[in-house]
């Protein structure tokens, strides 16, 4: 399993999703980014609890429930920018 996915945006700069454990990753922004970014809703501008439909950094890429990354697919965002990611061909199974 790869620990570190790449998340090329915009301005040069590269974001990455830095494993945890079990299914959970990290989102890490570009040290040359403010780390700026803006959380969306699942109704467009309220969360389910502690989950967000969506995560856009400074510069994207924009990262939402159900978009592919590598080989993955987001289940899940939290609030706090530790997503949960499935295998793309476990994803029928859910």
């Amino acid at each position: 399993m790869e620990n570190i996915i790449l998340l090329p945006a915009r301005y040069g700069l590269t974001h990455k999703l830095k494993y945890l454990k079990d299914n959970l990753w990290e989102i890490e922004f570009d040290k040359n980014s403010t780390g700026t970014y803006r959380l969306i809703g699942f109704d467009g501008e309220h969360k389910i609890g502690n989950l967000v439909h969506a995560l856009d950094p400074e510069g994207g890429p924009f990262l939402a429930v159900g978009s592919k990354v590598n080989d993955y697919v987001i289940k899940s965002i939290s609030s706090n920018g530790i997503f949960e990611l499935i295998k793309e061909n476990e994803n029928e199974n859910c």
